[in-house]
C-alpha cells in the first residue's frame, strides 16, 4: 500500500458524491420544469435543487482548495530543494 491510498480513496468517494449530486440536480430540474406538476410540488423540488447545488458547490470548492494546497506544497518543496547548496563530494 502506498502512502497516498487514503487520498485516492477520498477522491473516489468525492467523485461518486459529485456524480450523484449532478444526477439529483438533473432529476430536480426535470420536475421543476414539468408543468403538469402542481406548484407546491415544484416549489419543494426547487428548494431541494437549491440545497443540492449548495452542497455540490461546497464539495467542488473543497476539492479546488485541496488541489491548490497540493500544488503550493509541490512548489514550496521544489523551491526548498532548488535553494539548497549542493555539497561537494570528496574524491
Amino acid at each position: 500500500m502506498s502512502a497516498d491510498t487514503p487520498d485516492r480513496l477520498e477522491e473516489r468517494v468525492r467523485d461518486g458524491m459529485v456524480r450523484q449530486l449532478r444526477q439529483n440536480l438533473a432529476r430536480c430540474r426535470r420536475v421543476i420544469l414539468d408543468e403538469k406538476m402542481d406548484l407546491m410540488t415544484r416549489e419543494r423540488w426547487t428548494q431541494l435543487y437549491n440545497n443540492t447545488s449548495q452542497v455540490l458547490n461546497q464539495i467542488l470548492k473543497d476539492r479546488q482548495m485541496r488541489d491548490w494546497e497540493n500544488r503550493l506544497r509541490e512548489i514550496e518543496e521544489y523551491e526548498k530543494n532548488r535553494s539548497k547548496p549542493k555539497s561537494l563530494n570528496p574524491i
